[in-house]
């Protein structure tokens, strides 16, 4: 698997539909087999796969054959606040040097095809765009969309728009040079060994009036348990439990299930054992997840919680949860009350 196959936010998707849309490409054309509704295009809280968006990316570059600076005008589009979490976490860094490994430590909670690395010596912090892994029809696209959100991001860190002194391309200098000197003030090279950024030590360390470090341990914390549950729905288990999420009452059996899926329960089960999962085992995490949920935050009786989470009785669900958790659902719940 590449670096860059992690699911992630529609909020990118959403921006590159719009992109589209502006230019008079349909909706629907951009969507075209991407596994996106219109509907969870506009839900902050879909998460698609990485496919997904390169579909949409590919649509769009179909679109519009002659618009070879899209890239960068999409790029530009990408704010911090596009990110949620993972760009109030960075805004909140004491400097921008902590930004910039905090970014990287949690680049699956972006949108990037071109992961980054850092490196430093005595004078310049280097930031190296990696686009080797990308497949050929979409690697420019992506890395100059990657590389333009970037340059906004470090000129909104560093307070300006010229922080980044040299910026170098493995590519030749494109026929729409003048949108690469908006899109990266410093000063351009190309044919270079890798794509990076090269930015003085002096302004990194610079204290941010915004930055709190506090702030940011408490947004970076957040940031991995999001990255831990981003994870957990990777692959065909990410889509059952999406399933079993979505109904709550977990009354779709294995059968169920499969048929949604387009598949034989025989299939799903192979794919699930190939995974190191099963059904029985996604279903007992979703029915932990759900069961915690209404111990802590609702007063629905242990009897209530059984029914609505379909087991036989309040004693069958008790059982299971001890099972599961090495506690009493009472425990459970008191222990949670008195915090």
């Amino acid at each position: 698997m590449y670096r860059w196959d992690f699911c992630r936010s529609v909020m990118s998707a959403q921006l590159l539909v719009a992109l589209g849309e502006e230019r008079g490409v349909s909706r629907q054309q951009l969507l075209h087999n991407s596994g996106i509704s219109e509907e969870q295009l506009y839900n902050p809280e879909t998460v698609v796969e990485a496919q997904s968006e390169l579909t949409i990316v590919r649509n769009l570059i179909r679109a519009l054959p002659n618009n070879p600076e899209l890239a960068l005008h999409a790029g530009q589009r990408y704010q911090l606040s596009t990110y949620g979490i993972w760009g109030f976490a960075i805004a909140s860094s004491p400097n921008a040097r902590q930004a910039i490994e905090l970014a990287r430590n949690f680049q699956e909670l972006t949108f990037v095809f071109a992961p980054f690395n850092i490196s430093m010596d005595r004078e310049k912090t280097t930031i190296a765009f990696d686009d080797e892994g990308i497949p050929q029809d979409v690697q420019r696209f992506c890395l100059e969309r990657d590389m333009a959100a970037a340059a906004v991001i470090l000129g909104e860190l560093l307070g300006q728009p010229d922080a980044v002194e040299q910026i170098r391309f493995r590519h030749g200098p494109p026929p729409y040079l003048e949108e690469y000197r908006r899109a990266f003030p410093g000063k351009l090279h190309f044919n270079a060994g890798s794509n990076l950024f090269e930015i003085s030590n002096t302004v990194l360390d610079v204290p941010r009036v915004m930055g709190n470090a506090s702030t940011a341990n408490l947004l970076a914390k957040q940031c991995g348990e999001l990255l831990s549950t981003r994870n957990a729905r990777r692959g065909l288990s990410g889509k059952v439990r999406d399933l079993l999420l979505q109904q709550r009452s977990l009354q779709m059996d294995m059968e169920a299930v499969a048929s949604a899926l387009h598949m034989t329960s025989r299939t799903l089960r192979r794919k699930l054992d190939a995974e190191g999962s099963s059904f029985r085992q996604l279903s007992d995490e979703i029915r932990q997840t759900l069961a915690e949920e209404l111990l802590r935050g609702t007063p629905l009786s242990i009897e209530q919680i059984a029914e609505r989470l379909s087991y036989a009785d309040g004693s069958s669900f008790s059982q299971a949860f001890k099972r599961m958790t090495d506690e009493t659902p009472g425990s459970f719940r008191r222990r949670h009350q008195t915090r």
